[in-house]
Protein backbone atom coordinates (compact mmCIF):
# COMPACT_ATOMS: atom_id res chain seq x y z
CA UNK A 1 0.00 0.00 0.00
CA UNK A 2 2.71 2.18 0.58
CA UNK A 3 5.03 1.61 -2.36
CA UNK A 4 1.79 2.10 -4.46
CA UNK A 5 1.06 5.39 -2.45
CA UNK A 6 4.45 6.94 -3.20
CA UNK A 7 4.57 5.79 -6.63
CA UNK A 8 1.36 7.59 -7.39
CA UNK A 9 2.85 10.87 -5.61
CA UNK A 10 6.24 10.26 -7.78
CA UNK A 11 3.76 9.96 -10.95
CA UNK A 12 1.80 13.09 -10.16
CA UNK A 13 5.05 14.99 -9.07
CA UNK A 14 6.86 13.77 -12.45
CA UNK A 15 3.66 14.98 -14.29
CA UNK A 16 3.80 18.18 -12.55
CA UNK A 17 7.15 18.99 -13.75
CA UNK A 18 6.22 17.36 -17.15
CA UNK A 19 3.70 20.04 -17.01
CA UNK A 20 5.82 22.92 -16.72
CA UNK A 21 8.59 21.32 -19.18
CA UNK A 22 5.86 20.84 -22.09
CA UNK A 23 4.70 24.34 -21.44
CA UNK A 24 8.75 26.11 -21.28
CA UNK A 25 9.05 23.86 -24.79
CA UNK A 26 5.92 24.38 -26.57
CA UNK A 27 6.77 28.10 -25.95
CA UNK A 28 10.17 27.83 -27.00
CA UNK A 29 8.93 26.03 -30.29
CA UNK A 30 6.23 28.03 -31.41
CA UNK A 31 8.62 30.98 -31.05
CA UNK A 32 10.87 29.25 -33.07
CA UNK A 33 9.97 26.93 -35.87
CA UNK A 34 9.14 29.94 -38.66
CA UNK A 35 11.95 31.22 -38.01
CA UNK A 36 14.54 27.65 -37.62
CA UNK A 37 11.86 25.47 -39.05
CA UNK A 38 10.37 22.40 -36.81
CA UNK A 39 13.23 20.46 -36.07
CA UNK A 40 15.57 22.91 -35.12
CA UNK A 41 12.77 24.33 -33.07
CA UNK A 42 12.25 20.96 -31.76
CA UNK A 43 15.75 20.62 -30.46
CA UNK A 44 15.93 23.99 -29.06
CA UNK A 45 12.95 23.72 -27.61
CA UNK A 46 13.23 20.60 -25.84
CA UNK A 47 16.58 21.06 -24.34
CA UNK A 48 15.38 24.32 -22.71
CA UNK A 49 12.13 21.91 -21.30
CA UNK A 50 14.88 19.29 -20.31
CA UNK A 51 16.87 21.68 -17.94
CA UNK A 52 13.66 22.46 -15.98
CA UNK A 53 13.30 18.82 -15.81
CA UNK A 54 16.44 18.14 -14.76
CA UNK A 55 16.66 20.31 -11.97
CA UNK A 56 12.93 19.80 -10.67
CA UNK A 57 13.06 16.26 -11.18
CA UNK A 58 16.25 16.22 -9.14
CA UNK A 59 15.18 17.73 -5.97
CA UNK A 60 11.22 16.95 -6.24
CA UNK A 61 9.86 14.34 -7.78
CA UNK A 62 12.24 11.49 -6.99
CA UNK A 63 13.99 13.47 -4.19
CA UNK A 64 17.44 13.36 -4.99
CA UNK A 65 18.98 16.77 -4.28
CA UNK A 66 22.05 16.34 -2.02
CA UNK A 67 25.08 16.06 -3.95
CA UNK A 68 25.65 15.91 -7.29
CA UNK A 69 25.95 12.69 -8.95
CA UNK A 70 28.06 12.60 -12.32
CA UNK A 71 26.67 9.64 -13.51
CA UNK A 72 23.30 11.04 -12.63
CA UNK A 73 23.34 13.55 -14.82
CA UNK A 74 24.94 11.96 -17.77
CA UNK A 75 22.34 9.29 -17.78
CA UNK A 76 19.76 12.08 -17.60
CA UNK A 77 21.56 13.66 -20.89
CA UNK A 78 21.95 10.33 -22.95
CA UNK A 79 17.96 9.35 -22.15
CA UNK A 80 16.75 13.15 -23.03
CA UNK A 81 19.64 13.42 -25.97
CA UNK A 82 17.46 9.84 -27.26
CA UNK A 83 14.26 11.20 -26.99
CA UNK A 84 15.08 14.28 -28.29
CA UNK A 85 16.30 12.92 -31.37
CA UNK A 86 12.94 10.46 -31.44
CA UNK A 87 10.66 13.68 -31.36
CA UNK A 88 12.46 15.38 -33.69
CA UNK A 89 12.48 12.93 -36.64
CA UNK A 90 8.94 11.76 -35.37
CA UNK A 91 7.58 15.30 -35.76
CA UNK A 92 9.59 15.62 -39.26
CA UNK A 93 7.39 12.66 -40.29
CA UNK A 94 4.21 14.28 -39.77
CA UNK A 95 2.54 15.25 -42.76
CA UNK A 96 2.73 19.17 -43.50
CA UNK A 97 -1.20 18.79 -43.82
CA UNK A 98 -1.45 18.32 -39.93
CA UNK A 99 -1.03 21.28 -37.55
CA UNK A 100 2.04 22.08 -36.01
CA UNK A 101 0.76 22.48 -32.75
CA UNK A 102 -1.43 19.13 -33.33
CA UNK A 103 2.46 17.36 -34.47
CA UNK A 104 3.99 18.80 -31.36
CA UNK A 105 1.15 17.51 -29.22
CA UNK A 106 1.60 14.21 -30.07
CA UNK A 107 5.25 13.79 -30.15
CA UNK A 108 5.36 15.62 -26.98
CA UNK A 109 3.19 12.30 -25.59
CA UNK A 110 5.74 10.22 -27.16
CA UNK A 111 8.56 11.62 -25.52
CA UNK A 112 6.91 12.07 -22.13
CA UNK A 113 6.19 8.49 -22.12
CA UNK A 114 9.80 7.26 -23.16
CA UNK A 115 11.30 9.52 -20.55
CA UNK A 116 9.39 8.59 -17.44
CA UNK A 117 9.74 5.08 -17.75
CA UNK A 118 13.29 5.42 -18.58
CA UNK A 119 14.11 8.14 -15.79
CA UNK A 120 11.99 5.95 -13.43
CA UNK A 121 14.41 2.75 -14.34
CA UNK A 122 17.52 3.93 -14.97
CA UNK A 123 18.30 7.92 -14.69
CA UNK A 124 16.74 8.36 -11.07
CA UNK A 125 16.99 4.95 -9.60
Amino acid sequence: MLVSKLFANQAIRFATVGVSNTVIDFIVFMLLQSVTGVVAAQFIGYGAGTLNSYLWNRRWTFARGKGFDFSEMIRFLLVNITVAIITAIAISLVPASIPVWIAKIAVTILGLAINYTVSKLWVFR
